[in-house]
């Protein structure tokens, strides 16, 4: 109650502190040659505020009392690390089940406890990480996500799709390739002669040399090894490199050379691709769990 009462005084205070810091800051640039800036802890009031709805969870104190003030900041930081959080190469294995993961504040929760908390998570399919709680600061929660279907993937093999169709040429473009020409003058006149051979062409190089550099990675520290030691490298195409001849000219290059779409990802036809193939047992690997 006090702190609340109080940061209506020592906010507003703060707030003008950094603000004539900045300003100072922004003068000294200007006219001299120091290169100065506030410090970090100048914005700090930002995190130390407490609103109506903490206030009234702190004043009760019970675990019925904080549930209500808990749980929409769980909800919104499940949402948030469900879609970016777990993505990195050297965290995922090859089943392609998702690690994502997320923390609270003691301060978000200090009435209901990592016990609380987990009964909160559980509505929505996570739970508290407990080998990773170790300090009363926080509380780590995790949830497993399993990979996304792929619906719609053509065979590698078969007849390609027509311009336009999914996992077809995507749309012909004339102003940015002229206007980035200089940076990319490979791709880009590729996209200005739309011929798929000669994107074929290109994608059968350009994807060697890919694989090749994934392959002389060592694996003992960028890949997450499944129980019977195996491994799952993983490349990424960007679109540039496949626009005239489409999203399938990878997928039957990729296919030739023993590479296939990776299953942990989105099949987005229409943005980059993920490739991928199973090596193992692969000595040095680490078998993370």
């Amino acid at each position: 109650m006090a702190q609340f009462v109080l940061q209506c005084l020592y906010i507003p205070i703060w707030a003008l502190i950094a603000i004539g810091l900045t300003m100072l800051a922004i003068w000294l640039d200007v006219n001299s040659s120091a290169n100065v800036g506030p410090p970090e802890i100048a914005f700090g009031f930002v995190r130390t505020g407490i609103s109506w709805r903490r206030l009234r969870a702190e004043w009760g104190g019970r675990p019925e009392d904080w549930a209500p003030f808990t749980e929409p900041l769980l909800a919104e930081r499940f949402a948030k690390a469900e879609k970016d959080s777990g993505w990195f190469a050297s965290q995922l294995p090859p089943s392609g089940v998702r690690r994502a993961t997320a923390r609270l504040a003691r301060c978000h929760c200090r009435g209901l406890g990592a016990t609380g908390v987990a009964t909160l998570a559980q509505r929505y399919g996570w739970s508290v990480d407990w080998d990773a709680h170790t300090s009363p600061d926080e509380v780590p929660l995790f949830r497993l996500m399993p990979p996304p279907a792929h619906q719609g993937v053509p065979d590698p093999y078969g007849p390609p799709p027509a311009p336009g169709a999914p996992w077809g040429p995507l749309p012909h473009r004339v102003v940015l390739p002229l206007l980035t020409l200089v940076l990319l003058p490979r791709v880009r006149t590729l996209e200005l002669r739309r011929n798929p051979d000669a994107y074929l062409a290109h994608l059968h190089t350009y994807l060697a040399g890919k694989f090749a550099q994934e392959v002389a990675k060592s694996p003992g520290t960028h890949y997450r090894a499944d129980e019977q030691g195996r491994i799952l490298r993983r490349v990424v195409v960007r679109p540039w490199h496949f626009r005239g001849v489409g999203a399938h000219g990878v997928l039957r290059v990729a296919a030739e050379q023993g590479w296939r779409l990776d299953h942990t990802y989105p099949a987005e036809p229409g943005r980059a691709l993920h490739l991928c193939r199973l090596e193992g047992p692969v000595p040095g690997a680490p078998m993370r769990r």
